[in-house]
């Protein structure tokens, strides 16, 4: 595909932007990391476990840097064996991984705060963590072994436990579903299920978070060869469940939630389909009818959430959110998922999955100069946000890459 070699430069383009010289609080001392930051203009000032792991797939992340980044947040990002009970009844379940460091080398496990003490919020943004770090920390690590070759980094110790047992420990994650593998949430004491909706409420079983761990199951089957049995059936209980219990044949489409947030939810297919745990057609040949029905999808490619005409209410395009409606993520239109969407077209109709490429890569040509890629943008509002977003300009490139 022509396009390719465009979406490799702007992916290193993005890393380049999105990377900044911080001093660290480290168990050393004082450490200066070149840190990767979700966005060029630093709108977030932390490191963010998940954009980190996101961009690091693309395999154009520098090792060395890297390797920090994991070293990071095995030392410093992740809980140890007991629950961590925090302010306003959150709790930290053993071994979850942080939603966010800090420079001062603390971990915040929740979103929409930079408090890393005992006071990290009243459960606005749910009462556990969010599911989706402890599974981007596996896929890091698989991100930096693909990379690198480099296995003996698995078996480093890190307070007094390997890199391996400390994966293995995060993908057991918690609020897990015995029967069905699947995440899930309380509607009362409720979990985020992953970062890009962190302001939106769910609870029942949970598609995203579901797929994320299905996902780093499959990456920790390579990572340890020994156990690959074990992980393959996990996965593969995961991936059953999630068709069996969230996945609609009928429309093609997963719903995001089985309680609330029982929509459909357009990122989570597109998702699915590009790492292979929807192999249904129905599903691409929907998000293609969407595509080409002008609902889910704006200037540039950038993809909002939920269908248009499926929003929650007159003003919410999900059930249940605290968020201003066609801003951020209720109604806003996202370029992380570009890449997904892309390669489900693609899939199906390669000329259809070119063109979704090229209008987002003419629409980031016309607005480099102020600050695009997005991180999100609305069309009526004509609010740009996020600007040299670092999961916009990689995960393009990420969707496509297997094909060079």
């Amino acid at each position: 595909m022509n396009l390719l070699p465009f979406l490799k430069e702007l992916a290193k383009e993005t890393i380049r932007d999105c990377t900044f010289t911080k001093e660290v609080t480290l168990k050393s001392g004082l450490t200066r990391i070149n840190l990767l930051l979700p966005s060029g203009d630093e709108k977030y000032k932390s490191f963010w476990v998940r954009d980190a792991a996101m961009m690091a797939e693309s395999l154009l992340v520098d090792s060395a840097n890297l390797k920090q980044y994991i070293e990071l947040i095995a030392t410093c990002g992740q809980n140890g064996r007991e629950i961590l009970y925090l302010d306003n009844g959150l709790k930290v379940p053993p071994y979850a991984v942080a939603d966010h460091i800090n420079y001062n080398g603390r971990p915040v496990f929740f979103p929409g705060t930079m408090n890393d003490g005992t006071d990290q919020g009243i459960g606005k943004y749910g009462f556990y963590p969010p599911f989706c770090d402890n599974f981007y920390f596996v896929i890091m690590v698989g991100a930096y072994v693909r990379q690198t070759g480099n296995r003996q980094l698995l078996h480093q110790v890190y307070k007094e436990i390997p890199l391996i047992n400390r994966l293995e420990y995060a993908v057991q994650s918690y609020n897990i579903h015995p029967e069905t593998q699947l995440c899930f949430s309380e509607e009362d004491y409720f979990t985020v299920d992953w970062g890009f909706v962190d302001a939106v409420k769910k609870s029942g079983f949970l598609a995203f978070a579901s797929l994320l761990r299905y996902r780093a199951y499959m990456v920790l089957s390579e990572l340890n060869p020994e156990q690959k049995m074990i992980y393959t059936k996990q996965a593969t209980q995961i991936q059953s469940s999630l068709m069996n219990l969230l996945y609609d044949r009928e429309a093609g489409l997963f719903y995001s939630a089985t309680g609330i947030g029982h929509q459909h939810d357009v990122w989570a297919t597109a998702y699915a389909l590009c790492i292979g745990a929807l192999k249904d057609e129905r599903a691409a040949k929907s998000l293609t009818a969407l595509y080409e029905k002008g609902v889910v999808t704006t200037l540039g490619s950038y993809v909002r959430h939920v269908i248009k005409t499926e929003d929650g209410s007159d003003t919410c395009t999900w059930e249940s959110t605290f968020l201003r409606y066609n801003s951020y993520q209720n109604g806003g239109y996202w370029a992380t998922p570009i890449g997904w969407y892309a390669r489900a077209l693609y899939n199906y109709n390669p000329t259809i999955g070119e063109a979704f490429l090229q209008a987002f890569i003419d629409h980031t040509d016309a607005h480099r100069g102020e600050g695009a890629p997005y991180e999100w943008l609305h069309p009526e509002t004509g609010v740009t946000d996020g600007h040299r977003y670092g999961t916009s300009g990689v995960l393009p490139y990420v969707a496509f890459m297997d094909l060079i």
